[in-house]
């Protein structure tokens, strides 16, 4: 079997570190480069296989569709591909996409069809509120269930290791420390674009950071079809090989340091609404472990390969 040279951008950030760990215990993963990004594109070597990008948005925009065209697969783990158009992501990301023809190239990195992700060159790895808001709509979605522009109802809670390594006054012990932070909401968030990108629904949130190192806990309420009943629900199948179906609502501590992510549902027939709780690592599920899945897939290994 092959042996891959792996080259890891950003890896001295918390999404980064996690990255090295489990690149390091894969199989089939030979060798591991982790460049300075201040010394640009030509510290890249020219036989690495895959380019892991864990650095803000604006820098793996740079550099993304470059290294895509020096035959490069990348996975990107900003949100820097993540929107579908140029309008979506200045919107999302306040800045203009340097490559926008990169942007109609990614694919999203949330279960995609196998076949997209054994021919991508470009992957776009999900956001970590996105992808505890879609890791329950996207089923749903599915079997046909959501009404088109519904309106999901939806609070996100994450540790402060979503926020970045580098610290600002917002996420310093004293503002965080016995608080509870609400930030960006509605639609502010940079991550709703891509949950309405990939769900017919109109999405409005309210993330909340807490006084938590990892972890994220996601609640929220969306209309469902009249004939859904709460056994359909629990035979829904999995979204993805990390993707587990619970009976009771999840706790953040049940998922830290793991891939999983745990997904409850409960109907409310009198008002047609189904409630749905997600709990993930936000560095592991909501970042890295979901790269290595995608990165495993594009050499179409199966996806927990180095993972479990």
């Amino acid at each position: 079997m092959a042996d891959y040279r792996v080259c890891v951008v950003g890896a001295s950030g918390y999404a980064g570190q996690e990255l090295l760990h489990l690149l390091r215990r894969h199989p089939l993963v030979a060798r591991i480069d982790t460049p300075d990004s201040t010394t640009g594109l030509a510290a890249l070597a020219d036989d690495v296989d895959a380019v892991l990008l864990a650095t803000p948005a604006e820098f793996a925009a740079e550099w993304a569709w470059p290294l895509v065209l020096r035959g490069k697969r990348v996975v990107d783990l900003s949100g820097a591909h993540r929107a579908g158009t140029p309008a979506a992501h200045e919107h999302a990301y306040g800045f203009a996409h340097p490559h926008p023809e990169a942007l109609a190239t990614a694919v999203y990195g949330l279960a995609p069809a196998p076949a997209q992700l054994a021919q991508a060159k470009l992957v776009a790895n999900p956001g970590c509120y996105a992808n505890g808001i879609l890791s329950a709509l996207i089923p749903l979605h599915a079997m046909g269930w959501l009404d088109a522009q519904a309106t999901a109802d939806v609070t996100g809670i994450s540790g402060v290791s979503g926020a970045g390594k580098k610290p600002t006054e917002r996420t310093h012990f004293m503002a965080v420390a016995e608080n509870l932070m609400p930030y960006k909401p509605l639609r502010a968030h940079q991550h709703v674009v891509e949950v309405e990108r990939a769900v017919p629904v109109r999405l409005l949130f309210v993330p909340v950071v807490a006084p938590l190192r990892r972890g994220m806990l996601i609640s929220g309420t969306v209309p469902l079809q009249a004939t859904v009943t709460q056994r359909d629900l629990q035979e829904l199948p999995p979204l993805d090989a990390f993707w587990r179906r619970v009976d009771q609502p999840p706790e953040v501590q049940e998922l830290r340091d793991t891939p999983w992510i745990s997904v409850y549902y409960a109907l409310d027939p009198p008002s047609g609404r189904l409630l749905f709780v997600t709990a993930l690592d936000n560095l592991l599920r909501g970042a890295a472990s979901q790269a290595i899945a995608n990165l495993n897939q594009m050499w179409q290994l199966p996806a927990t390969t180095g993972i479990l």
